[in-house]
């Protein structure tokens, strides 16, 4: 049965989680996306109630560098599934802002291509 009142979207989108114990960003991508959450897989682990901040890239994929935009969020860890290729993190969405490329720094903006 399932239990979320917010449809989910099947989307691929490149993101970047800071986190207080984090000495880099970890990357990885959204597998699918609600307008107050979604899910990603990491090789970093991480642990429901855990307080994060991501940068979600929310451009179109024709746009041109100068008009990159991006998702800088507060998120909660709300729960965690471990497998064998490393953990699937359900995360829910707080306060957010949008930012230009302008805005984020040339070594963040580079984590975001690769």
């Amino acid at each position: 049965m399932e239990r979320r009142k917010d449809t989910r979207l099947e989307l691929r989108i490149p993101i970047l989680l800071f986190g207080a114990e984090c000495e880099k960003p970890v990357r990885s991508e959204t597998r699918n996306i609600s307008k107050n959450g979604f899910y990603c897989a990491t090789k970093e682990p991480f642990v429901p109630g855990d307080r994060l901040r991501c940068l979600l890239s929310i451009s179109a994929p024709c746009a041109s560098t100068e008009s990159e935009l991006y998702l800088d969020a507060e998120i909660e860890v709300m729960r965690v599934l471990v497998d064998t290729s490393g953990f699937g993190l359900g995360c829910r969405i707080g306060e957010y802002h949008i930012v230009n490329q302008q805005t984020v720094k040339e070594p963040i903006k580079e984590l975001m291509r690769a």
